[in-house]
């Protein structure tokens, strides 16, 4: 009987090795946008630090987010945590929140390497001491290796626990998209409530997972009914051996 090739491969050959390596590439792209969405960093989180109280910190984690000063080893790095709530002479909320003196830096990122997008902060000055409107110079590096700068400059207006409004919100315009990490240089300022976002897992690397996997798994049910029919072809060809002869196997990829 002569056999006609149709283009079939076996099992585990360079098709299905295609298929998983696919699958595998799918799963990378989605898996370095986990946490998608849009993100609220509230300063609230964990450790616990008492009402009322400032802890000078070099790094600080919420959301999937890491908060560090730019250069760990230089003299005085790190940072404030403020939780507000009985410090007369700070910006008040009833929150925690970040603060800046002498010689801190601040530095952002997220922590699974994702880039993001950065899109408001609620600034304000550092306390009722030094109560002049200040620029927070913020300092984006976007994945595509440019660099984008703002400067944003508070209204000066502070009264800590008293009935005015100490935090201002901003917001970011398209530049400050598809971040790798912001820098915050300069001191003097109070920052909360800084909102970012993770895109969403690009619609390629979901076709691609699915392609694949509907590859494997069309692969292996023709495999499944290639063995089924085999089992029955095995029987008549022991009763006619002579009548029928065996076919060649063939693993088809749709």
């Amino acid at each position: 009987m002569k056999t006609t090739k149709t283009g079939c491969q076996p099992l585990g050959g360079a098709g299905c090795r295609t298929s998983l390596i696919l699958v595998f590439a799918a799963l990378a792209a989605i898996s370095r946008s986990e946490g998608q969405g849009t993100l609220n960093i509230t300063f609230d989180g964990p450790p616990s630090q008492p009402r009322g109280t400032q802890y000078i910190i070099q790094q600080y984690y919420e959301a999937g987010m890491s908060f560090t000063p730019i250069d760990p080893s230089a003299p005085f790095a790190g940072f404030a945590r403020n939780t507000g709530g009985g410090l007369s002479f700070y910006p008040e909320k009833g929150t925690a929140y970040l603060q800046a003196g002498v010689g801190s830096t601040l530095m952002f990122r997220s922590l699974n390497g994702s880039a993001f997008d950065l899109l408001a902060v609620d600034l304000a000055e550092y306390s009722t001491v030094l109560p002049d409107a200040v620029t927070v110079h913020f300092v984006g590096y976007r994945h595509d290796g440019s660099v984008v700068t703002e400067d944003l400059i508070t209204d000066g207006i502070i009264d800590g626990t008293g009935p005015l409004a100490d935090f201002q919100t901003f917001t970011f315009d398209q530049t400050f998209r598809d971040l790798d990490r912001v820098e915050i240089p300069t001191i003097g300022w109070s920052l909360d409530n800084l909102v970012v976002s993770i895109p969403e897992p690009g619609t390629p690397a979901f076709l691609s997972l699915g392609g694949a996997l509907a590859c494997c798994w069309l692969g292996a049910r023709t495999l499944r009914k290639t063995l089924l029919w085999m089992g029955v072809h095995k029987f008549v060809a022991s009763v006619a051996e002579d009548l029928v002869q065996q076919p060649t196997i063939c693993h088809h990829f749709p």
